[in-house]
């Protein structure tokens, strides 16, 4: 019979089942993966890892090959999630959300939850229940990036790597700033609102909310957990807005007001510069309280000084402290009381004279003619 020829009903049920029977069968194959791995049979290949071996064996690209040990090895672990994944209760891709928050502990809870959502739900969820750490906040500032490629029709694609407290700014930016027209697809309107953002042609307010348990655990709005010390910091400034979740609802953290415009430009007239150490950045800025809001620190010029963004982070996430001065100059020392900005001792020079000085700027001030490097270097 024709695929057209079966009867819709027919068409769903097969779906069905066969997402069920893939369920199975994957689950027999982590089984399987894991103790392939264990016996190290990859290596009989003269392969250097199980996911080289799957690469070249299975047609599986290394990512995912990765991805698939790792579940593998963390459902041994997980008794629950792997016999409800081997009764195609669960799909592969819940089973992978998963392992990535569930413990023995908590199994039960997620094992409930998960059937009655969607992958794409679950996945929002885990996202949300996940406890950020002061380590993994840290991580997100090292790791931001701007990267640009052009693609083969000559158009541009930007690639924007953000810690999740600025990128949920960004993105509440652009949303708050896209002008919705019918016949024009969101994306294009919200790509066309990012530019004009970009290039200042356009200028939102925008508020973010930090929400915080009583437990200490804290996310955004946008579901991305953040640690205790970001959610401390965000507060700071009061650009977010930061709330207790509480069995009664939602209740203002700290309803005493935030730096004023008055105090606001008084700091950034007295303080040209972000007044950190060595910080040269003069652009926007954020006013940090000096003692915290949250240990009593009132929004007072004498508790306020200038941080660029990067700096704030840095002093709440670090636990660094701050002394401000009657000059408003600003001490600023680790937790264990060494000063940041500290004198380096002088040091003598020890190293041989070179062979010929003359060698190291060989330059003879000429424009560089890249097609012709190309060619005599890369063999072009």
């Amino acid at each position: 019979m024709e695929l057209c020829d079966i009867a819709t009903e027919q068409l769903e049920a097969e779906l069905v089942a066969h997402a069920a029977w893939e369920s199975r069968g994957l689950a027999r194959f982590l089984d399987l993966l894991v103790e392939y791995d264990r016996r190290q049979a990859w290596g009989s290949w003269g392969c250097v890892s199980v996911q080289h071996w799957l690469s070249w064996k299975c047609g599986l690209a290394t990512v995912a090959a990765s991805e698939r040990l790792r579940v593998a090895k963390a459902i041994q672990e997980l008794p629950l999630i792997k016999q409800a994944f081997w009764e195609g209760h669960l799909s592969y891709s819940k089973v992978r959300e998963l392992t990535r928050v569930a413990t023995p502990e908590t199994e039960q809870r997620w094992c409930e939850v998960a059937p009655h959502l969607t992958a794409g739900q679950l996945a929002k969820l885990v996202t949300a229940g996940r406890r950020a750490t002061r380590d993994e906040d840290l991580r997100q500032l090292d790791e931001r990036s701007f990267r640009w490629a052009t693609n083969d029709d000559g158009g541009v694609t930007i690639t924007v790597r953000l810690p999740a407290d600025v990128g949920a700014t960004v993105v509440a930016a652009v949303r708050e700033a896209t002008t919705i027209e019918r016949g024009v697809k969101l994306a294009r309107s919200q790509a066309d609102a990012f530019v004009d953002l970009v290039l200042g042609r356009s200028e939102v307010s925008v508020e973010v909310v930090a929400h915080v348990s009583e437990d200490g655990h804290a996310i955004l709005d946008s579901g991305n957990p953040i640690s205790t010390e970001l959610a401390e910091c965000l507060g700071c400034d009061g650009a977010v807005t930061t709330v207790v979740d509480t069995p009664q609802g939602p209740v203002e953290r700290d309803k005493r007001p935030a730096p004023n415009r008055a105090q606001r430009r008084f700091l950034q007239r007295r303080h040209p510069r972000c007044q950190f150490p060595g910080c040269e950045h003069a652009g926007k800025f954020e006013a940090h309280h000096v003692v915290e809001r949250a240990k009593g620190g009132r929004t007072t010029l004498n508790n306020l000084v200038r941080l660029c963004w990067w700096h704030h982070r840095m002093v709440h996430l670090l636990g660094l402290v701050l002394t401000l001065h009657r000059d408003r100059t600003l001490t600023v020392t680790t937790a264990d009381g060494r000063p940041i900005d500290r004198p380096i001792p002088d040091a003598e020079f020890h190293v041989d004279a070179p062979i010929d000085p003359n060698r190291l700027g060989g330059w003879s001030g000429q424009q560089l003619d890249l097609p012709y490097v190309v060619a005599t270097v890369l063999g072009g």
